[in-house]
């Protein structure tokens, strides 16, 4: 037994190991005497030093130290922010592996996680096919969200006021600057110059933010203090309509920012911008829940098309990152519900209603389900412009409509039932509602490999079988993945 193997495992130690595989969430991983390790940093076949992190019952957490011999598979990434931005995590892995690797998580995690017998997990796997690549592998990204901030944030503590009372904690506002927070860095943002995911002007457009804060001097929001102006910049494009908006976000009320308006302007004069906007923020989210928006140039929106659809889409609308992945998925969707003329279809989670217009052309009826008000706005509006009569709209959350309005056995008898939920997967409530329909299909549409498995245990539980599951690449050089999963009823 060598020496390493005598020490028991504990964080803080430094082990060298080979990566072997991508796990579910993107985590690298590896074994260590006999124990999985989850790696954060780091592509299969690489020789690494880590650290360990945290040490759990069954299995490490660690980190990678330092790269010792690199994978086969390994490419020099094409941002300098890569390794430090955390936006991008597989950007140093070439894209034909990003995509295998993407596909072996979702036959592992069918095939360790779903909560059915063995005989049948061991199944699931074959129900698979093969992955749709991104159309785009840069630059694919419609909508691209960024912090005023501090680089660094420092402090002193003083002694308290008053004999007794608390000691005062001084921040001090320094470096200001624009760019994204760190993975577990809220209180600082990481400068960046360029980001390969969005738009090729993005570069020139951040430099003449930059100019502008200084040659203005405008305060930065501070997340410490809940001080200062300027918050966020949220950018949108149509990939297919070229339009694009600019979007500041700040603290401030009208009356301080008519000054400032024609400063604002000076980003006006931009080739194909739709739509220069300032919006009021003072809640602590990142996101206005109410939202008062002043519109400089042009319309408090830009259009974008899929297919032969079209949206207007707002800065806080629900819209697919990647327009033409979207495409992609859609056509997946409606593969898998294979719809009849005379169908009635349920869209739950339906955002602004993108899914649910695309399916109203192959069936009857079209219904959806949405609790965002804002979105159900979004996709009335658009159901109207695109002069799509047979589809209607329910405003709430799923397992409340479910249970109410839409109740198995009333109004709809529903032969086809699509569910795109958050990443937490269907509320328990929801699920017991979908399955109480017992429509002759489900289309899961899922951005959470590990929950689709939790809910398609259930299912499987119930009367479906799982005839296929459609990976699709909508993120490309990140973790993510998206599915479309068909189960039929028995």
């Amino acid at each position: 037994m060598s020496s390493i193997e005598e020490v028991p495992l504990q964080p803080g130690q430094s082990h060298t190991l080979v990566i072997e595989k991508f796990a579910q969430g993107g985590a690298a991983f590896a074994t260590l005497q006999g124990m999985p390790v989850f790696i954060v940093g780091g592509i299969p076949g690489q020789k690494v030093s880590i650290v360990i992190t945290k040490k759990h019952e069954k299995y490490l957490e660690a980190k990678v130290e330092k790269v010792i011999l690199r994978s086969k598979d390994e490419i020099q990434a094409k941002c300098p922010h890569f390794g430090t931005c955390g936006g991008c995590v597989w950007q140093n892995l070439a894209y034909n592996k990003q995509i295998q690797y993407k596909e072996d998580i979702v036959r592992e995690t069918l095939t360790h996680l779903t909560p059915v017998d063995e005989s049948v997990r061991k199944t699931l796997a074959g129900r698979v096919l093969k992955i749709i690549p991104s159309p785009q592998v840069f630059n694919y990204r419609n909508k691209l969200e960024l912090t005023f901030g501090f680089s660094t944030m420092r402090h002193e503590d003083r002694p308290p006021r008053t004999p007794g009372g608390k000691p005062q904690r001084i921040y001090f506002d320094e470096n200001p600057t624009i760019g994204f927070h760190q993975a577990g860095e809220w209180a600082t943002v990481l400068p960046i110059g360029e980001c390969h995911l969005y738009d090729e002007r993005l570069p020139a457009l951040l430099a003449d933010v930059r100019r502008f804060m200084e040659v203005n001097k405008l305060t930065v929001y501070n997340p410490k203090t809940h001080r200062g102006m300027l918050r966020n910049l949220v950018l949108r494009r149509g990939i297919h309509t070229e339009e694009q908006m600019i979007c500041f976000i700040v603290q401030a009320r009208k009356k301080e920012l008519e000054p400032l308006f024609q400063k604002f302007m000076g980003f006006g004069g931009r080739p194909g911008l739709k739509s220069l906007l300032v919006v009021e923020h003072f809640g602590l989210n990142d996101k206005p829940e109410e939202p008062k928006i002043h519109t400089l140039v042009g319309e408090p929106f830009i259009t974008e098309r899929l297919f032969d659809l079209s949206f207007q889409i707002s800065p806080f609308s629900f819209f697919q990152t990647n327009t033409l992945a979207a495409e992609k998925l859609y056509s997946a969707i409606a593969a898998a519900a294979d719809l009849g003329s005379r169908d009635t279809v349920l869209d739950c989670y339906c955002g602004m209603g993108t899914i649910g217009q695309y399916l109203a052309r192959f069936c009857e009826k079209v219904v959806g389900i949405e609790a965002h008000p804002s979105a159900v706005d979004d996709a009335l509006r658009s159901a109207g412009r695109n002069r799509i009569a047979n589809i209607s709209f329910y405003k709430g959350k799923a397992e409340q409509v479910l249970h109410q309005q839409l109740k198995a056995g009333g109004k709809y008898k529903f032969n086809c039932i699509v569910v795109d939920p958050p990443r937490v997967g269907l509320h328990p409530k929801a699920l017991e509602a979908v399955i109480t329909h017992r429509a002759e299909k489900v289309v899961y549409v899922s951005c959470n490999v590990a929950t689709f498995a939790r809910d398609l245990g259930e299912f499987l539980k119930n009367g479906y079988e799982l005839r296929t599951v459609q990976p699709v690449d909508m993120f490309p050089h990140t973790a993510h993945i998206e599915l479309v999963a068909l189960l039929q009823r028995k």
